[in-house]
């Protein structure tokens, strides 16, 4: 990095919990298994798919931006991660992305990227599913019931006399989770936000 040059700062926006902790697990994962330095980068909950709209800005302009330049880093790229399900049966978009990078790039933030979690969390989640069901102390990988991944994962927690409550549950399984499976599934989800990371895994 040349004199004067501002660390690379990456910023990733979740819409829940749940999500906070599964990318802040899977920032661990890449920084403990990247051949190459992996950037800066933290993850922001904005507890709620519809703030994308009005909170994304505001957080970057008053908050997030300042706080880089104290420490000499500059925001490089800002990723917005969601669940497809909440847009599958949206009548209107529930946010208007182009509006969202326009304003982003306005603020002199060279990328910006979407992370699309097909369709929910729970699903990316299911990937580690000998994992979970390691962690749950369940002897075998069990059938699952239920019409989405949320509920399947329900299932499975029942199994094991729990219940899965959003962001909570995953908080005690996240550290023991094996990300591999999980990055071999979602590679086309997450090769920008990798890319952008400095990412390289073999």
């Amino acid at each position: 990095m040349g004199k004067g040059q501002s660390k690379s700062h990456i910023v990733i926006f979740v819409e829940g919990d749940t999500d906070q902790i599964f990318f802040e697990g899977l920032l661990e994962y890449y920084r403990n298994h990247s051949s190459t330095p992996v950037h800066s980068c933290e993850v922001k909950n904005l507890k709620g798919v519809s703030r994308y709209t009005s909170k994304v800005i505001g957080k970057l302009k008053n908050e997030i931006c300042p706080k880089a330049r104290k420490k000499g880093m500059e925001v490089k790229a800002v990723c917005c991660s969601y669940d497809t399900d909440v847009f599958e049966f949206a009548e209107r978009p529930i946010v208007d992305w182009k509006k969202v990078e326009r304003e982003v790039k306005a603020l002199k933030i060279q990328n910006f990227c979407q992370i699309k979690v097909e369709r929910m969390i729970e699903d990316w989640i299911l990937d580690d599913i000998a994992g979970l069901s390691r962690y749950l102390k369940l002897n075998e990988v069990p059938k699952l019931s239920g019409d989405n991944a949320f509920n399947k994962i329900q299932t499975l927690f029942k199994r094991a006399n729990k219940v899965y409550l959003k962001g909570i549950s995953i908080k005690g399984f996240v550290g023991e989770m094996d990300f591999t499976p999980i990055r071999k599934c979602r590679k086309s989800a997450l090769s920008e936000l990798e890319t952008l990371l400095n990412v390289n895994i073999d």
